[in-house]
């Protein structure tokens, strides 16, 4: 039996990669037995009837007591039958429902299954957009007007209007000759040219424009982010709806575009497809920096585009376009999710580093080489981690504005010249972001002297313009002149026998000094102060709250739990002093297991 996942190798013409490509069919594999576990493929193999029976139970019994999700049905189905659906017997999915229904707990009936925490991840990811609640405008019973109703139920469409005719098959795997020998890893439904097509799914348009083997075409993302809708083949002449743009949300059931037979060629808008149809794929984004890789995975959409057909959208004709006859929206539920998501804890993990040497000898544990810290950014990227700035720490607090999933902060002090001869070219090369606090009187200094040496050298005042000019580096303040010891002041902590108001005088000349030259050089002021050998106290924090910055960094280990609506949280940020002696597994090993704490 055939897998009806696809994994693409990447076409090489001429030694040049032209972003076609070539797709193998999988074998089966032995799936993940982990429900945590990354998946790597999907077997999707599910058919329409097994769809369809989940899918009502799923929605009869969704207000019950006894709720059976489809996601866990056919999960149960897929590790009893190992995927393959052609052993589907009704009387098994009634068998899920009376373990239910005796009072049995999911993981209790299905523990002995090896492969059910995989299939259960697998399915929710091809059919997690699929069901829930949505609200629609339905005409009233007299006919006369409309109102709006609150309903849960299937809420994705079939990708072509309601009224259109169309025809299709299972053709997915197909061979596919324009151009090279290639399997076909979508799906096609013939129609008339101009035929609506429908966004089977709500989501953020990515792509948009032509391409050589699809013509016009579409993409658009899930809002969950698990799944890319491919449509292409559109209308000569006029592809799409109006008002398309990438970046621009679309709603489940919207008019897209239009059917049409564009393609096969590099010339734009030439029709060298001999039937009009509707190509649409649906790619599964499991990991985002395997998305536009050779390890992409689509799936079969034949069963499920059965499905949809019983669930149209009704378009009408205005103009030269058309539009959906009856409002939906499920905004409501989508963005409460959002904001229950942006109330919701984060938990940080901040590194600090200070100077990046290749020299061995001169390792110690504020210098480590630049291979290390390397190591540290490919780390970050293998395992899903996303380094951010204050200013999006600032944001989540302050606005609720989303973080990334696994947010980090790297962050260097003191801004040592070779931060940008070592760091910055690597902080580009991995597309990563840091934050650099610098001790003014030293980049003064050496933007007199305009001297650049690795072991020894500040940034100036022209490496800071370049830095922050970059979007990948956030410059803050560390002092001006009080990273020494020479006065007997401990940074720029209070003196034994100081007044509050002479520490308060002292503190603000010193830090708004370098504040002024900052704005000055790079248009913004710090929002961030970073206290010099972590010496922090009670009236040092309150004068710097007067002083208008909105987070500090301390020196203390350990995790950081940053909430919505609380500003304090930023105070006091703490971090772990990356050293040389571990390497980058073990000292994230540490950091990942202090997170579950």
């Amino acid at each position: 039996m055939k897998s009806k996942s696809f994994k693409l190798l990447a076409a090489v013409v001429s030694g040049v990669l032209i972003g076609v490509f070539l797709f193998s069919i999988q074998v089966r594999h032995q799936p993940s037995t982990s429900a945590g576990s990354s998946l790597k493929w999907v077997d999707f193999d599910v058919t329409y009837e097994a769809l369809k029976k989940a899918m009502e139970l799923d929605i009869e019994t969704y207000e019950q007591e006894i709720h059976a999700s489809w996601i866990d049905s056919l999960a149960y189905l897929g590790a009893k039958y190992g995927g393959d659906f052609s052993q589907y017997r009704e009387a098994d999915l009634d068998q899920f429902m009376e373990n239910l229904k005796k009072g049995q707990e999911l993981e209790d009936f299905t523990k002995n299954m090896k492969y059910f925490p995989y299939y259960q991840k697998a399915y929710g990811t091809v059919l997690g957009g699929m069901l829930g609640y949505y609200k629609i405008e339905i005409p009233n019973e007299k006919g006369e007007g409309t109102h709006w109703v609150e309903q849960y139920g299937l809420k994705a469409y079939s990708p072509l209007a309601e009224g259109y005719w169309y025809t299709d098959f299972d053709d997915f795997g197909q061979n596919r000759s324009y151009g090279y020998s290639r399997q076909h890893f979508g799906h096609d439904m013939m129609a008339g040219t101009g035929t609506p097509v429908i966004a089977v799914e709500g989501g953020i348009i990515e792509a948009l424009g032509w391409n050589q083997y699809g013509g016009w075409r579409l993409g658009i993302r899930s809002f969950d982010k698990n799944r890319y809708y491919y449509y292409a083949h559109l209308r000569k002449d006029h592809p799409y709806a109006e008002n398309l743009y990438v970046g621009k949300t679309v709603t489940a059931g919207q008019v897209i575009g239009y059917v049409g037979q564009t393609g096969y060629s590099l010339k734009e808008n030439t029709n060298n497809i001999n039937v009009p149809h509707l190509h649409y794929g649906m790619q599964l984004v499991l990991d985002e920096k395997a998305k536009d890789s050779p390890n992409q995975i689509w799936i079969d959409l034949y069963a499920i585009t059965k499905l949809l057909s019983n669930h149209q959208s009704t378009v009408v004709k205005k103009g030269d376009e058309y539009t959906r006859k009856y409002g939906y929206s499920e905004e409501s539920y989508y963005l409460a999710a959002v904001k229950e998501k942006r109330k919701a804890p984060v938990k940080l993990p901040v590194l600090m580093y200070h100077s990046l040497l290749k020299d061995p000898s001169m390792h110690n544990n504020y210098v480590i080489g630049p291979k290390q810290f390397e190591s540290d950014l490919k780390y970050l990227k293998e395992h899903g981690y996303h380094t951010i700035l204050m200013a999006d720490l600032i944001a989540f607090v302050e606005n609720g504005t989303p973080l990334p999933e696994n947010p980090v902060l790297l962050t260097f002090d003191d801004g040592y010249y070779n931060n940008y001869c070592y760091g910055f070219p690597l902080l580009k090369k991995y597309n990563m972001k840091a934050v650099i606090s610098i001790i003014g009187k030293e980049t003064e200094r050496y933007s007199r002297l305009n001297e650049e040496h690795a072991a020894y050298s500040n940034l100036t005042w022209e490496h800071v313009r370049t830095l922050t000019e970059s979007g990948l580096v956030e410059i803050q303040n560390h002092s001006y002149s009080s990273h020494s010891t020479d006065k007997g002041r401990n940074g720029t902590a209070q003196l034994s026998g100081e007044s509050d108001k002479a520490y308060a005088r002292y503190l603000e000349q010193d830090l708004m000094t370098l504040q002024k030259k900052i704005k000055e050089t790079t248009g913004a002021a710090p929002t961030t102060f970073t206290y010099p050998f972590g010496a922090v106290s009670n009236t040092g924090r309150t004068i710097i709250k007067k002083l208008g910055f909105k987070a500090s960094l301390g020196c203390e280990e350990g995790i950081n739990t940053i909430k919505v609506g609380d500003p304090d949280c930023l105070y006091d940020i703490k971090r772990y002093l990356r050293t040389p002696e571990k390497s980058s597994a073990e000292l994230f090993r540490k950091i990942e297991s202090d997170m579950k704490k």
